[in-house]
This record gives C-alpha cells, sequence and structure tokens, in this order.
C-alpha cells in the first residue's frame, strides 16, 4: 500500500527529534519529552514505508535554496535502515539508561544526532547536505563522552579533533565544487563536477571528510576509541548509521556514473581494500567486544570504499553498482547494530537465556561472514558480479581477495562469539532483560529479510557455485577457530590454568592498544612538542647568548670598520683636500680635450 504525503509533512517528521531536543532542558515538559524521545524515529520509518518512491520540497529561501525529499532508491533505503536503526536503538536505550542519572545528557545529544543523520539523507543540495552533517558530527561527540570517564574524554577529544578537521574539509570541497559547477543541487554539482578544473582537489577534500567518517584507513583512529566507551545504543547507530554518512555523502558529491576516473578510483580500492584486511588484523588481537566491532566496521567500509572505486571506473556500470553498495550498507548497518545491542543484552543475561541470546548472535555474525541463505551472501555474490567492470589488472584478483576477506570476516566474527562466550555480567547493567532482548530480535530479524526485500528478482541466481563460493570461507574460518581454540587450551594447561577461572581471564594473543596508528604517531608528537618547547625554553635562549657574545669578541677585534672614519679624518686637512681638488680637474680637462 503506498500513501502519497506532503512533503512539508515529511520533513517536519525528519524534524521532530530537533523539535523535541529543547523541551528536554525544561522541567515541565522533560518527562513528556523522556517517553517520546525513544520514538522519535518511528514516525519516518512508518512513512518511508509507505511513502511515495519520489517526494521532494524546494525551499528557495533556505540557504541558497534547499531542496529535501526522497528523490530516488539510495534515499529510501538509506532512510529505512537509518529510521529502523534509531528508532530500536531508542527503545533499547529506555531499558538500558532507565535508572542512569545523565539520560536526560543522552537523549539531548541522542535527539540532535539522530536529526542530523535523517537530514541529511532527505538533503538534495550541498548546503542543506553540510548543516545536517554538521548537527550530526558534533551532536555525536555528546554520545562519545557520555560516561565522563577518562576513556571517554580521551576518545571525544580525538573524535571532535578528527571530526572539526573532516568539517573544514568538506567545507572547502562543497565551497569549490558550488563555485566550479554554479549549481547547489548534487545532481548538477555532479554532471559539471566531472569536467571541473578543481576536480581532482575537489574529491581529495571529499575523500579526506567524508573519509574520517566512513573510517578511510588513516582517518579510521576515532572508531575503536570511541565504540568502546559509548553507551551499547549509541554505539549500534554510530557504526550502523551515522558512520554511513559518509559513504552517503560520497554517492551524493562525487562524478560517480558521469565519466572515468581509473586513477581516483584506485586509490578508493587500494583504501578500501588496506582497510578491509587491516581492521580484522587488529581486530583480532582485541579483548573488547565493542571494540573488537569497531575494528570489523573499519573492515566492512573498506569494502564498501573499494565498490566506490569500482564505481569511479566504471561509469557505464554505475547503475547497478548503486544498488550493491546501497543494500552493501543496508545489510552492514542492520547487522551491525544488532551485534552491537547484543552485546549489552548478553550482559543483563543469566543462565539458559544467555546462552539462547549467544545462539541468536550467530545470525548477525554469520551474515557478515557472508554465509549461505544469509543476506551477507546475497551482497557479497552482487559484488563479485559486479567485479568484471573493473580494471582489467584487478578482474582476476577481486574476486579472489572479496573471497579471503570473507575469511578474514569469520574469523573476526568468531572471536567475537568467543569473548561473549565467556561468563560476564555487566555490573552497571540497570534495567529488565526483556526489554533489552525485545529491540535487539526485532533488529536481527529486520537484518536478514530486509535485504532480500530489496534486492532486485536477478541479482543472484540458486547455482550450486554460488553456494559453494560463500560456504568455503566460513567453513575454513570455522575450522581455524576450532584449531586456535584446541592450541590455546594447550596452552592454558601447560601454563597451569586448567580451572574455568584461569581458563576464563587467560588470553594467548597478542593485543594491539585501540587507536593502533595513533598510538606511535602521539608518541612522534609528543616527542616533536617535548622537543619544540625544551629548545625554545631553555636551549635557544643559552645558544642566542652564546653567538651573541662570540659576535661582539669578533666584532671588537676587527680594526676594518674603523678605515672609513680614518680617511675622512685624512680628508679633512686644507692642503689634502686642495690636491685632491686639483688632481680631479686636471683629470677632467685631459678628458674634455680628448673628446
Amino acid at each position: 500500500m503506498s500513501a502519497i504525503i506532503s512533503p512539508t509533512y515529511l520533513v517536519l517528521l525528519v524534524l521532530f527529534p530537533l523539535i523535541l531536543a529543547p523541551a528536554l532542558l525544561f522541567r515541565s515538559t522533560q518527562s513528556i519529552a523522556l517517553k517520546l524521545a525513544p520514538w522519535a524515529a518511528l514516525p519516518v520509518l512508518l512513512q518511508v514505508l509507505f511513502v511515495a518512491p519520489t517526494v521532494s520540497l524546494h525551499l528557495p529561501w533556505l540557504l541558497l535554496g534547499s531542496e529535501l525529499g526522497i528523490g530516488d532508491p539510495t534515499s529510501r533505503l538509506f532512510l529505512l535502515f537509518t529510521a529502523l536503526l534509531w528508532w530500536l536503538a531508542g527503545m533499547y536505550a529506555r531499558v538500558y539508561l532507565a535508572q542512569q542519572p545523565r539520560r536526560v545528557s543522552f537523549y539531548l545529544y541522542f535527539l540532535l544526532a539522530m536529526s542530523g543523520n535523517l537530514g541529511l539523507i532527505l538533503a538534495q543540495d550541498v548546503g542543506s547536505f553540510y548543516v545536517f552533517f554538521a548537527l550530526m558530527s558534533f551532536a555525536a561527540y555528546g554520545l562519545v563522552v557520555h560516561e565522563r570517564s577518562q576513556q571517554a574524554i580521551y576518545a571525544g577529544r580525538v573524535y571532535i579533533i578528527l571530526a572539526v578537521i573532516g568539517e573544514l574539509a568538506l567545507f572547502a570541497a562543497m565551497v569549490m565544487a558550488v563555485s566550479a559547477t554554479n549549481a547547489m543541487g548534487f545532481e548538477a554539482v555532479r554532471t559539471g563536477l566531472a569536467q571541473a578544473e578543481s576536480r581532482d582537489l575537489i574529491i581529495l577534500l571529499a575523500l579526506i571528510g567524508f573519509g574520517i567518517k566512513a573510517g578511510v584507513i588513516g582517518l579510521h583512529v576515532w572508531l575503536p576509541l570511541a565504540h568502546p566507551v559509548a553507551p551499547t545504543p549509541a554505539s549500534a547507530v554510530l557504526s550502523g548509521a551515522m558512520i554511513k554518512a559518509g559513504l552517503l555523502g560520497w554517492l551524493r558529491l562525487l562524478p560517480l556514473g558521469e565519466t572515468a576516473l581509473l586513477q581516483w578510483g584506485e586509490v578508493f580500492m587500494i583504501l578500501g581494500l588496506v582497510a578491509a584486511f587491516y581492521g580484522v588484523i587488529v581486530g583480532l588481537t582485541q579483548r573488547d567486544p565493542k571494540t573488537l566491532l569497531a575494528y570489523s566496521s573499519i573492515s566492512q567500509m573498506g569494502i564498501m570504499t573499494m565498490a566506490i572505486g569500482l564505481g569511479l571506473t566504471a561509469p557505464n556500470a554505475y547503475p547497478m553498482i548503486l544498488i550493491v553498495i546501497t543494500l552493501y550498507a543496508l545489510h552492514h548497518g542492520l547487522n551491525k547494530g544488532a551485534l552491537f545491542l547484543g552485546v549489552g543484552v548478553i550482559a543483563a543475561c543469566h543462565g539458559v537465556q544467555r546462552r539462547w541470546v549467544w545462539l541468536g548472535l550467530w545470525l548477525p555474525a554469520l551474515a557478515l561472514a557472508g554465509a549461505p541463505l544469509s543476506s551477507g551472501m546475497l551482497v557479497k555474490l552482487m559484488l563479485k558480479a559486479q567485479t568484471v567492470n573493473a580494471p582489467e589488472h584487478w578482474i582476476s584478483l577481486l574476486p579472489i581477495l572479496l573471497s579471503v576477506s570473507a575469511l578474514a570476516t569469520t574469523l573476526l566474527v568468531g572471536r567475537f562469539l568467543f569473548l561473549l562466550s565467556k561468563p560476564k555480567t555487566s555490573t552497571n547493567m540497570q534495567g529488565s532483560a526483556l526489554g533489552l532482548i525485545v529491540p535487539w530480535a526485532m533488529l536481527v530479524v529486520s537484518a536478514q529479510v530486509l535485504p532480500w526485500w530489496f534486492a532486485p528478482p536477478s541479482s543472484i541466481t540458486w547455482q550450486l557455485t554460488n553456494i559453494i563460493s560463500s560456504l568455503w570461507p566460513v567453513l575454513l574460518g570455522l575450522a581455524l577457530i576450532v584449531a586456535s581454540l584446541v592450541w590455546m587450551r594447550r596452552r592454558q594447561r601447560q601454563a597451569g590454568m586448567s580451572s574455568p577461572q584461569g581458563y576464563e581471564n587467560s588470553d594467548f594473543t597478542p593485543h594491539i592498544p585501540p587507536g593502533d596508528l595513533l598510538i606511535p604517531l602521539s608518541h612522534i608528537f609528543i616527542f616533536v612538542y617535548n622537543f619544540t618547547r625544551r629548545f625554545s625554553v631553555y636551549l635557544f635562549p643559552r645558544w642566542r647568548d652564546t653567538c651573541l657574545a662570540a659576535f661582539k669578541r669578533l666584532w671588537s677585534g676587527i680594526t676594518a670598520w674603523r678605515a672609513p672614519e680614518q680617511i675622512e679624518t685624512r680628508l679633512a686637512h686644507w692642503h689634502n683636500g686642495l690636491l685632491l681638488f686639483v688632481l680631479l680637474g686636471l683629470l677632467l680637462a685631459w678628458w674634455s680635450w680628448n673628446a
């Protein structure tokens, strides 16, 4: 059933969280605002399910001309899974934060970030997209530092520094894009940008600005720091929805489908593939489930970054590549959100209930790995089918790398399930476990159904080769996991840790601190800062005084500077001056006679 609604009404629904947020600041409206906050995204979800395929609203008086609406299937699917994830995370937070004193602060930033996230999906022009993107980015800082712990403050500091850098890069990119194309709408900007002289600089700035949010390798360091310290519902929307804003920004701004950009395409492909494997390698060393999931998001976003590069190199195939990217974002957003919410659910459960929840986490975990009959198999096979459009030297390599990445993801989610199998219960968990299980279970089911529901009918053929290509990475990964557990149990026995307590508290895997590249970079920065400070405060004044003293001694020993004074003194005598005057006159007379 499809019902045509007013475009203004749809925009008001998206802005409802932004309107509701100030009500939390006043005692007279705070209680009703707290009751409505978990439901703020539900009206958008209901309307996007029943709205007409295309609806738009032009506001020529706003931000040099703004256009909001659902203009294409990409906007609709992004708005669908984003609203669904925000709604279920809000319902989850209602129980998760029921007794916490800072829940008003949490919902304030939660609503602001939600409004920005939903608004940027509706934005069809550069100006409104940037405003909503900035609102989401800066409001997310409040979610990261919610706990006010030392780790949270540090993670928030790293996040806000990168967020400001990203906003500056995006502002410069969008201003240059509008100036180069003389347009504000994304469609006109993409078309004009394909032939703009400043195209390469704009793409570079967009890669940095949106790449910080999308977790591009080298710009990803905030993710593994922010996810462990943020409340679980905030982590779910950070990784499931907000991180996709960078992906959507690339889809909106880059000249995808307009012209072939082979060099930039290969840059995106290489960065994406490096992130896909780097996230797994570092993630396998983590001992906190939420940190591990953060590295998993870096890895999965790397696959989507690679798909962006594929679209830049093959403009003719971009319409189908766009469908694959959108479905991949839908698949990853819902499954990753279910895994994050599952961390909080399993911490609140005991006994048989805990074991059932742990088994339920296998569904989104195997889906991320691309197991047969899962949404992961669907999107990975669709992506493999598009690798034939890659440059010639990539055609045979990309399918192999995608299969190996599925194997690596299996190892990573296996490590995640192993960490959650240890019988630990959160000491600060509040509320009923059932209130957490219901939204989590709804998200698990949605993650398995919706990608299949919106996939094109002819997107996948049920051939044995397709089943086998999605099955062997998972089976091999599970075999390696079992082998590693046997090896770990043997090491524990050799170390005298045969008791259950010793088994629980021991872990022989190497450990890379969260933030990985930030650790050596911070050491280098601290060294440079300390050296500069020591040089400017202590060494430079000492060297300056020594050099000045040596120069004074040298100057005092030089007599050549007195020569002009001695010459002037000699010329001051009248007979010397007269003789010089006569000689000068004779010289002038001789010159004039010869001339």
